[in-house]
């Protein structure tokens, strides 16, 4: 009988470690995020001694150019923007689209962006670099605006590290990006938990944005 009873117990004791197992579970780091509908994001920006309020929010996703999206409707202190972000890298954009007045004409601007290779950075390890050549076409109201414009870009997972700000302190990865000639551009510190960079500097070191509250599913 007592066999039997330390038997029981012990089914008992894996049946109560499977239920608490979901619970435990450490997701790997550094993999490609997945946004949901909801999910929001809050910075403050620093652009020409002057700093603002910058909101984030997946909308919806779409096809663009080939390329599945993610829809972000973004909000920087009254002006909208929306913006197309690729699902499958999450650091390219693919377009941008904003409506304004000028001399009371309505007109809308659109910016479209396409990478060769479309090189993807996740997932994250320290060490990993990718470089692409970014080209950008400009729209007014469907008309293209100049040449296209080609720049290289590069970034490099430096390290690891503890990050804190605003929206609270995150273990983060720090990504260092670079031009074509090779020259620090700018520096961010991209969040597994936040799904998003948490703070980036410019290539002087001063803070650009810094995330201020975050909601993400």
């Amino acid at each position: 009988m007592k066999k039997v009873l330390g038997v029981l117990l012990v089914f008992c004791l894996l049946a109560a470690m499977l239920l608490l197992l979901p619970a435990c579970v450490v997701e790997p780091e550094g993999q490609l995020p997945t946004c949901e509908v909801g999910d929001e994001w809050v910075w403050s920006y620093a652009m020409e001694e002057t700093t603002y309020t910058l909101t984030e929010e997946v909308t919806g996703e779409e096809t663009v150019e080939g390329r599945d999206c993610y829809v972000i409707d973004m909000l920087l202190d009254g002006s909208s923007m929306k913006y197309w972000m690729d699902k499958a890298t999450c650091i390219y954009g693919v377009k941008m689209e904003m409506t304004g007045t000028s001399n009371g004409t309505v007109y809308t601007w659109t910016e479209t962006y396409s990478y060769n290779p479309w090189a993807p950075l996740f997932p994250l390890e320290v060490g990993k670099e990718v470089e692409t050549e970014m080209t950008s076409i400009v729209y007014i109201d469907g008309s293209q605006q100049g040449d296209p414009v080609v720049t290289t870009e590069k970034y490099r997972v430096d390290s690891k590290e503890d990050v804190t700000v605003a929206a609270g302190t995150f273990s983060c990865w720090k990504l260092i990006m670079y031009d074509g000639a090779g020259s620090v551009t700018g520096t961010m510190w991209w969040s597994d938990e936040a799904k998003t960079m948490v703070k980036s500097t410019d290539a002087d070191g001063n803070t650009m944005m810094e995330l201020l509250s975050y909601s993400v599913s």
